[in-house]
């Protein structure tokens, strides 16, 4: 199919979608995705992953740019403390919990410690779309924000020596370096975090030149795609770059914030689309059975880790009660961290022979169908937290 007539159909179809879903009061990301579902390898099979690669860079540029837009350090110096107890309990708790349950479940520690390792990332996307889309503002926002921002990171760390664990027991006879694997996200968040700042820094300085939208636009489009460039050639953390690129710029030049954050706004809905029916084009239902007892198990160990954590270091830190109740509500989306990571495990264990390849495809299986299922329920426990804490607006509400 032509690509321009592919996407006219994707976006029509993804709006379409997300006002259906709307009436029943369901966020619009989950019609994105489901509209993605039917014109991927589900049903029409029209989307294929390579189709719209560059728009997936792109989309996560954007979204990384608005969360560290949105990050004032007046706020993160008042919350700093509860965010950083948090962020370290629910990756932990995902990982723990989903680690001895899958240990339980198939006898096999070196499997926990995949599939724990795993459900520690959470996907700032979806949960980035509901509170743009419902205009939130408030302490559990800013903590949300904060939290799936810098979470991607604590899973990367968490992975690289569960990963290395888990491969010795696979493999004893293949020597692992703990050291190495640990120094690689550390590497890679590290590296984000300087592209980043040097990139928030110019980009704050040329600001001032450019006093016109459309010119805005343009100059922020351009660090973005720079941001995603280097943090692709460099392989980084691409939400984390531009995150701190957001971060900066919203900390230097805040009075530039609201009028930077509605140039995107106008511009990233298109783009979101396309992303997210690209997620749901990748998702595959045949892959829902054999999820199986393994997927289940997952996915309930996965969801009381990360809401047990995000409580349990919401109380030691004292964070706002709101935060308290709710936070653990919009953690559980789960996608292009996990599923990169998933690959990656698959790969690894497949050098392993035929056992190793039969638990890569068991990696990738699982995964990819848990988060079928995560991606379409984890927005709406999202709506649900911020309408609980009062940050939402109802903008649909007629009248």
């Amino acid at each position: 199919m032509d690509l321009l007539l592919l996407i006219g159909i994707t976006l029509l179809l993804g709006q379409v979608g997300a006002g259906l879903l709307r009436r029943i009061k369901v966020p619009q990301v989950v019609g994105y995705i489901l509209m993605g579902v039917l014109l991927g390898k589900s049903a029409l099979n029209w989307i294929r992953p390579e189709t719209l690669a560059g728009v997936t860079s792109i989309a996560l540029g954007l979204i990384g740019f608005t969360i560290g837009s949105q990050l004032y350090f007046p706020q993160l110096a008042k919350l700093g403390k509860s965010i950083l107890y948090i962020s370290m309990l629910e990756a932990s708790g995902a990982f723990f919990l989903v680690w001895f349950s899958v240990w339980a479940l198939t006898g096999e520690v070196y499997q926990g410690l995949v599939f724990g390792a795993l459900a520690s990332a959470t996907a700032p996307a979806a949960t980035v779309d509901v509170l743009e889309e419902y205009k939130c503002r408030g302490d559990l926002t800013t903590t949300i924000l904060a939290v799936v921002g810098i979470d991607d990171g604590i899973a990367l760390i968490i992975y690289g020596i569960a990963e290395s664990f888990s491969k010795v027991l696979f493999m004893p006879e293949v020597n692992q370096n703990l050291f190495v694997s640990l120094f690689e996200p550390v590497r890679e968040i590290g590296g984000s975090i300087i592209v980043g700042a040097l990139l928030g820094l110019v980009f704050s300085r040329i600001l001032r030149f450019f006093g016109q939208k459309s010119e805005r636009l343009s100059v922020t489009l351009a660090i973005v795609f720079v941001g995603c460039g280097l943090a692709e050639q460099f392989h980084l953390s691409l939400i984390m770059t531009n995150m701190v690129i957001g971060l900066v710029v919203g900390n230097l030049v805040p009075r530039e914030v609201r009028r930077l954050n509605e140039v995107v706004t106008g511009f990233s809905p298109p783009i979101y689309i396309l992303f997210f029916a690209l997620v749901g084009a990748r998702l595959d239902v045949r892959l829902l059975p054999v999820m199986g007892v393994l997927g289940i198990v997952y996915i309930i160990a996965r969801a009381a880790g990360k809401f047990g954590g995000a409580y349990l270091g919401a109380v030691i830190s004292h964070a706002p009660v709101v935060v308290r109740r709710y936070l653990g509500l919009a953690l559980f989306s789960q996608a292009g961290v996990a599923i990169g990571l998933a690959i990656a495990a698959s790969s690894d264990f497949a050098e392993a022979g035929p056992e190793g390849a039969a638990f890569g495809n068991m990696i990738i299986n699982t995964i990819t169908a848990t988060t079928f299922v995560v991606q379409l329920i984890g927005p709406s426990f999202t709506r649900i937290a911020v309408f609980k804490a009062g940050e939402a607006k109802d903008v649909y509400r007629k009248g």
